[in-house]
C-alpha cells in the first residue's frame, strides 16, 4: 500500500522521492523536446534537465512541509511531495517556472503566517514585494494582490494600513526600476496586461494515448478532491479551514489568469494550490482503498506519459 507508507513523516521517504524524480526526469533524457533543447555550451541540455530534476524535488520537499508545518494538512505525511511531482508530468524541461514557484510558495508561506497576528505590516510588506519582483516575469501575477486582502479579510486582521501598505509595497521594485531607467534615459517599464480568452477546441480524442489517460485520471483525481475538501471542510480546524480557504481563492485566480491571458507558462500558478487540494484527498479520504487505488492511478498514468514520450 504505496499511501500508507507516505502518511508519515520518516527521514526515509526524501531518499524514496529522490530516487523517484531521479527516474522520472531520467526518462526526459529520450524524449524530443530534451533533445532539441539548443545547446548553449557543450552539456547544456544535461545541466538543464539535472537542474529541473534538483529544483522540482527540491520544491516539492519545501511545499510538503510548509504545508505541514502550517497545520493546513495536520497529519505527518509525505505524499504532497508525490503529488506535485506528479502534476508536473507533462513538463519536462521547466527550471525557470519552478525558480519562479519558489518565490509564489514564499508569498503563500506569508499569507499563511497572517494566522493570530495583529499587527501583520512586515508579512503583508514582503508578500506585496514577492508579486511585485514576479510580475516582471509575468505581469500577470499581480492580478494575485486581492489574495492579500482576502487572507486579511480570512484571518481578521485587516484595516487602512494593511491595504495602503500592500499597495505600496507593489510600487518599491518599479520606483527602483523607474529610478535606474530615468537616470540613463530609458524607456520606463510598466507591466502589460493581455486579457483575451480563446475557445479551445478540446478534441479529446485527437490526443495521444497517454495524454488520453493521464487527463482523465488527473481530471477524476481533482473531483474526488473538490467533493472531499468541500465535504469535511467543516470538520477541519479552524487554522486549517481558513488556510484552505485562502487555497481555494488562490486557485480559483490562477485558473482565471490561464484562462484569460496568452501566457500558457502562468498554468503554473494553480499548481501549488491544486497540489494541496489533491493531497488532502490521498491523506483524508475515508475509503482507503479507493483513495490507494486512484493514487496507483495517478502514479502508473504519469510513469506511463513519460514513457511515451520517449523519441517522441
Amino acid at each position: 500500500m504505496i499511501l500508507k507508507y507516505l502518511k508519515n513523516s520518516h527521514s526515509y521517504l526524501i531518499v524514496v522521492l529522490i530516487l523517484f524524480s531521479l527516474f522520472f526526469f531520467t526518462l526526459s533524457f529520450f524524449t524530443s523536446e530534451f533533445k532539441n533543447t539548443y545547446p548553449i555550451f557543450p552539456y547544456f541540455p544535461i545541466f538543464i534537465l539535472v537542474l529541473s530534476f534538483l529544483l522540482t524535488t527540491l520544491f516539492s520537499i519545501a511545499l510538503n512541509n510548509l504545508i505541514y508545518e502550517k497545520d493546513v494538512i495536520k497529519k505527518p505525511n509525505f505524499v504532497l511531495a508525490f503529488v506535485f511531482l506528479l502534476i508536473n508530468t507533462h513538463f519536462i524541461i521547466n527550471y525557470k517556472m519552478i525558480v519562479f514557484s519558489f518565490f509564489l510558495l514564499l508569498f503563500l508561506n506569508n499569507l499563511l503566517k497572517l494566522y493570530k497576528q495583529k499587527q501583520p505590516y512586515s508579512i503583508v510588506f514582503n508578500s506585496g514585494i514577492i508579486l511585485s519582483l514576479l510580475s516582471f516575469y509575468i505581469p500577470h501575477t499581480l492580478i494575485l494582490f486581492p489574495l492579500i486582502i482576502i487572507s486579511t479579510l480570512i484571518f481578521r486582521n485587516i484595516n487602512w494600513r494593511i491595504i495602503v501598505i500592500s499597495f505600496l509595497a507593489l510600487l518599491v521594485p518599479y520606483l527602483f526600476v523607474w529610478t535606474y531607467q530615468l537616470f540613463f534615459h530609458q524607456e520606463l517599464l510598466f507591466p502589460t496586461f493581455n486579457f483575451n480568452y480563446i475557445l479551445i477546441n478540446f478534441k479529446f480524442s485527437s490526443y495521444p494515448l497517454h495524454q488520453q489517460i493521464w487527463f482523465s485520471v488527473l481530471a477524476i483525481v481533482f473531483l474526488f478532491s473538490v467533493f472531499e475538501l468541500f465535504r469535511w471542510m467543516y470538520k477541519k480546524s479552524i487554522r486549517s479551514r481558513e488556510s484552505f480557504t485562502i487555497i481555494i481563492f488562490f486557485l480559483l485566480i490562477s485558473v482565471l489568469i490561464f484562462l484569460f491571458t496568452e501566457n500558457t507558462e502562468s498554468v503554473f500558478l494553480a499548481f501549488i494550490p491544486l497540489s494541496i487540494i489533491m493531497a488532502n484527498f490521498f491523506v483524508y479520504y475515508k475509503k482507503s482503498r479507493l483513495s490507494e487505488f486512484i493514487f496507483i492511478l495517478f502514479l502508473f498514468s504519469s510513469v506511463f506519459y513519460r514513457l511515451s514520450m520517449i523519441n517522441m
